[in-house]
């Protein structure tokens, strides 16, 4: 298994310039096919007066981030095309969506100031809809794209299950990977990792991952009562993880926006490249 066409997402020319180099990177070490897509929205779409004003910019824009992402593809030595599309009355959320289904990996950033929607809607909605795994890099990334520490964060769901294998070329190459459970305040739930039975689950996922090559170590760890996405973003800073792995949305998509569910808890905390799949 491998990443044999990437899509990256690009749209605010500040921003654009990590996030290519961290999709080059990931497309020269997978010899991937890599596309660059901005969607450009054009004058009233949807737009008050006051904000219509603010498209002029918009082709503009749009040839700053081809010229972005043609030198550092380029320099990376990888094969690139970047894609301008127009909305013509779509919404670019599902113009976004609609190239992803093509695509074996997404790499977005971790905010957008397009569309006027909130940092969280634009990757919570491709994440949600792509059927593929969307890689969300943090506004301020500095670290190589290939991960050496990876923290998988795993309840015992289909969505964390399918998070990791979908991440599998990502992991492979990994110096040190970590199994990340959490027992909850109950101790009943779907994080108990301290029951025999419990631990049971990872420990037989762990031996199904060793026949690929990959040995993570089970961090089995009590909640401590906050909120889980904050406690696996903390794990992923104090392992100073490169990359970090998890499902996205086991709960239902009004529950998760009513109560903040981890998915939302971690796009809105983001510090560490996370790999999510729903």
């Amino acid at each position: 298994m491998s990443y044999r066409n990437i899509l990256v997402y690009l749209n605010d020319a500040y921003k654009a310039p990590r996030i290519v180099q961290h999709a080059t990177e990931l497309a020269r070490a997978f010899e991937s096919r890599l596309v660059g897509l901005h969607v450009t929205v054009e004058r009233g779409f949807g737009l008050p007066p006051a904000i219509e004003g603010l498209t002029f910019s918009r082709n503009e824009e749009a040839d700053h981030l081809r010229a972005i992402f043609e030198e550092v593809t380029t320099k990376g030595r990888v094969c690139g095309e970047f894609r301008q599309i127009k909305s013509e009355g779509r919404r670019p959320i599902d113009i976004v969506i609609a190239r992803a289904f093509a695509a074996d990996l997404v790499v977005a950033g971790q905010t957008t100031r397009d569309w006027m929607i909130s940092p969280v809607e634009l990757p919570a909605h491709v994440i949600r809809e792509c059927g593929r795994p969307v890689l969300i890099v943090p506004e301020d990334e500095q670290g190589a794209a290939l991960p050496q520490k990876v923290v998988l964060a795993w309840n015992q769901q289909r969505e964390a299950t399918r998070a990791v294998y979908d991440g599998l070329p990502l992991i492979r190459g990994a110096s040190a990977i970590e199994l990340f459970v959490i027992e909850e305040p109950s101790g009943k739930g779907k994080f108990d990792g301290y029951s025999d039975q419990a631990l049971g689950a990872p420990n037989d996922f762990v031996a199904g991952l060793a026949e690929h090559g990959i040995k993570p170590v089970i961090v089995a760890v009590k909640s401590t009562g906050k909120p889980i996405g904050h406690q696996i973003c903390a794990r992923a800073r104090e392992q100073n993880a490169d990359l970090l792995v998890m499902g996205a949305y086991g709960q239902s998509p009004m529950r998760e926006l009513l109560m903040g569910g981890p998915t939302h808890q971690v796009l809105s905390n983001l510090s560490t490249p996370t790999l999510f799949s729903h």
